[in-house]
């Protein structure tokens, strides 16, 4: 009982924390490349790419619950013990893998079409 209650502020305090470096860290590599006389264009982000993450994790998060409803019906099909995943694991596994490689076919088509 006493380590679910440890367990979840150790998952915001471990974020937090990596967030927190990363930006910090980010702010000091900035500073040191304006007094050395950098370009503020190095600070720009490239927001046109940005999309593409949004497509991958749309795409997985279709194939994880696809592949929960699968495990749901391989479950119930097969009659499998009540307490029994592993229809479970299989199915969001494999849809989860199907999803990603259908998000790097359908990016690689659309990076095609932006070069034509």
């Amino acid at each position: 009982m006493g380590s679910e209650l440890i367990v979840v502020p150790a998952i915001f305090l471990t974020i937090f924390g990596i967030v927190y470096y990363y930006l910090t860290t980010r702010n000091k590599e900035r500073l040191a490349l304006i007094e050395a006389g950098a370009e503020a264009k190095l600070f720009k982000s490239t927001a046109g790419n940005n999309w593409y993450f949004v497509i991958v994790l749309g795409l997985l998060a279709i194939g994880i619950s696809l592949g929960a409803a699968f495990g749901m019906i391989i479950e119930h099909t097969l009659r499998l013990e009540h307490n029994s995943e592993q229809g479970y694991v299989i199915g969001i596994f494999l849809f989860a893998g199907l999803s990603l490689l259908a998000s790097f076919f359908l990016i690689r088509k659309i990076k095609k079409q932006d070069a034509e």
